[in-house]
């Protein structure tokens, strides 16, 4: 009888570890389909949040970059340059803000702001 209990618990031990490398499989997929996700929406984007829109950027390389940011009304005057990091960065309300592009400056100092310059 003892043998059977060793044998079951033995089999109980296979089937976790079983169970726990295809979970580990399942978040490696979803883990694979969040950054193919991402990547699609690298750069400027808008979204809703309930009744609001708002504007965002999503850097998708690995280094600090700078972007211009096109601001509503007041000419060029009113645009920006920020440098921003890796992944997603809040811009404001979309309407406020136009738009926002790369523009070189990688290595910038994160959350550095600077007003617009021809580039």
């Amino acid at each position: 009888m003892r043998f059977a209990r060793t044998a079951m618990g033995i089999a109980a031990v296979g089937l976790f570890l079983a169970t726990g490398a295809a979970t580990s499989t399942a978040v490696a997929a979803e883990e694979t389909a969040a950054r193919q996700e991402a990547a699609v929406r690298c750069g400027y984007y808008e979204f809703s949040s309930g009744a609001s829109r708002f504007a965002a950027y999503y850097h998708c390389g690995s280094t600090t970059v700078r972007i211009h940011i096109d601001n509503q009304g007041g000419g060029s005057g009113n645009d920006k340059h920020l440098c921003v990091g890796p992944g997603y960065t809040p811009l404001g309300a979309a309407g406020n803000v136009v738009n926002a592009y790369y523009i070189g400056g990688a290595g910038c100092r994160k959350g550095a702001v600077g007003s617009h310059v021809p580039h």
